[in-house]
């Protein structure tokens, strides 16, 4: 049975929570950029004459819109990068909104840019802050001037702005990531179970499973154990190093020192990587760095194990565990159903041979049934019956042996036979028919025509019950024969019995044999001289 490949499914096509949150994100930045820029620019723009500050006014006030239409053409990072450049030029341009723009140019490129631009943000704005300060500090020698210590106070709220939403942002895009991961895992598996659970038999049941784990998980290395007793015996396995080590009848024992042998004793995952006491090193795996064992449970029963294998040794991390052990449980209830479906496939053709031989018994029964009344009838119409059939004519009943046409056409094609007449009436025969034999023939001529099926079924009905009748006649006449016979014998032996002389045994025996067989002629002789001629 084939299984159609299915792509791993990516929560991040169609719909992504952490990228939409983003984008909002720095949509209200660039709006609110948008709008402080704007005032400042537009109040400077009016202020001032300079030819050059109207021009970089107006180039801050285009970069704007260019970072805003980006941002709604869905190039987020490109329209973040534009949108630092328009902070840091601002806040690096103007003292009094360092803090402001300077912030959102560092919450933007913290949130949504590289790692360079976010260095090179931090660089530029926390440098341009602490010079500021340094140039307010006309020594060292204390009390502080107050811009002094608004500049330190100045750098300190940057650096723990950029430095706090750096490090909110890095850990819920990690969050994201591993709850992305999570999700992908656990369809991966769903689809797999799926597709396996419509395998009922056994060998692909297994083969399939292992070359689907390995493919949509992207493992190194993945195999099915069978526990078989005091072993785990290897049923599946990837590759052609797979294909080795089933030809070489790999199997470990329950409760070793390995993987396979520690998951099918204690029923619970064991992780060994390549540094481990319990793993066990495989020749023809060399690559193999970390070996997940989760075991394949039938209710409390432990039925084997599923082995994965990876190159990377921290590979198996609680959530890959946990699904590796769902991807297990669906394997158990695959096996499960595969191995019912086994044994009803077992159950049905056994079912069907025993009825195949019954029937074969029940038409051996049936044609020694029927040999045995053709013989009974044979004999009992030859030798012990003179009448063969009797006629009803003119209200009187007499003794008849002719058979009609219609009488042995009825017996020849086992079915009534009508035949209409020419005064008008009709002439039905029907077979007696008893234990598939025909023992005989019934016909009724009846003055006005037979056009009734019932009146045939009711003929048909009479010449059952006759036939089952004339056979139990027939039985009841031969044992009365032969318990006349018996009777007779008995008489016999009893006159035995008040005999001693050997030739009146002789005349006896004789005597009473001729009575009753009817004989005229009998003779009985004593001699060993036949059988000693018959031996020599």
């Amino acid at each position: 049975m084939s299984v159609q490949s299915v792509s791993m499914f990516n929560p991040i096509s169609g719909f992504d929570y952490l990228e939409r949150l983003r984008r909002r994100f720095l949509l209200a930045l660039v709006i609110l950029g948008m709008v402080a820029t704007g005032a400042g620019f537009a109040a400077q723009f009016v202020a001032t004459s300079s030819p050059f500050a109207k021009i970089v006014t107006s180039i801050s006030l285009v970069v704007s819109v260019i970072a805003f239409i980006l941002l709604l053409q869905g190039r987020v990072q490109a329209s973040a990068n534009l949108a630092i450049i328009l902070f840091v030029a601002s806040a690096v341009s103007s003292p009094t909104a360092i803090l402001v723009l300077g912030a959102l140019a560092l919450i933007t490129s913290a949130a949504l840019s590289s790692s360079q631009v976010y260095v090179l943000t931090n660089i530029i704005l926390l440098s341009k802050a602490a010079a500021d300060t340094l140039l307010a500090w006309p020594g060292f020698s204390p009390p502080m001037p107050r811009p002094v210590s608004d500049g330190i106070i100045l750098v300190l709220t940057l650096a723990i702005i950029s430095f706090s939403t750096r490090f909110l942002v890095n850990q819920a895009t990690r969050a994201a990531g591993s709850a992305r991961q999570t999700a992908s895992l656990l369809q991966a598996v769903a689809e797999i179970g799926q597709s396996l659970s419509n395998l009922l038999d056994l060998n692909d049941l297994f083969a399939q499973s292992v070359d689907m784990i390995r493919d949509r998980l992207g493992f190194y290395h993945v195999q099915v154990f069978q526990v078989e007793g005091d072993l785990a015996r290897l049923v599946a396995s990837t590759g052609e190093v797979g294909q080795r080590l089933l030809e070489r009848r790999h199997q470990l024992p329950v409760g070793s020192q390995s993987v396979i042998g520690q998951v099918t004793l204690q029923g619970r995952p064991v992780i060994a990587r390549h540094t481990d006491a319990v793993y066990y090193r495989n020749e023809l795996l060399p690559d193999t760095r970390a070996e997940l064992a989760v075991p394949i449970m039938d209710g409390e029963l432990i039925i084997g194990a599923l082995d994965v294998q990876s190159r990377d040794v921290n590979a198996f991390d609680e959530d890959r565990v946990r699904a590796l052990q769902v991807m297990a449980n669906l394997l158990g209830s695959s096996i499960r159903n595969a191995r019912l479906f086994e044994m009803q496939a077992r159950t049905t053709a056994e079912t069907k041979r025993l009825y195949l031989e019954s029937e074969t018994s029940l038409r051996e029964i049936q044609r020694l049934n029927q040999q045995l009344t053709r013989e009974g009838w044979s004999e009992y119409l030859r030798y012990k019956h003179t009448v063969g059939g009797v006629t009803l004519e003119d209200g009187q009943i007499t003794g008849d042996n002719v058979w009609t046409e219609s009488l042995i056409q009825a017996a020849r094609q086992r079915q009534p036979v009508t035949t209409a007449r020419p005064d008008g009436g009709s002439l039905v025969a029907l077979p007696v028919v008893l234990g598939g034999e025909v023992i005989g023939a019934l016909e009724i001529e009846t003055p006005q025509p037979v056009t009734q099926a019932e009146t045939i079924e009711m003929m048909r009905a009479v010449a059952q019950r006759l036939a089952v009748s004339l056979d139990k006649a027939r039985l009841f006449e031969d044992s009365q024969e032969a318990a006349a016979q018996e009777q007779r014998i008995n008489e016999i032996v009893a006159r035995y019995q008040t005999v001693t002389d050997v030739d009146d045994l002789l005349r006896i025996t004789l005597t009473e044999l001729s009575q009753s067989l009817g004989a005229t002629r009998g003779a009985i002789r004593l001699s060993l001289a036949a059988q000693e001629e018959a031996a020599s």
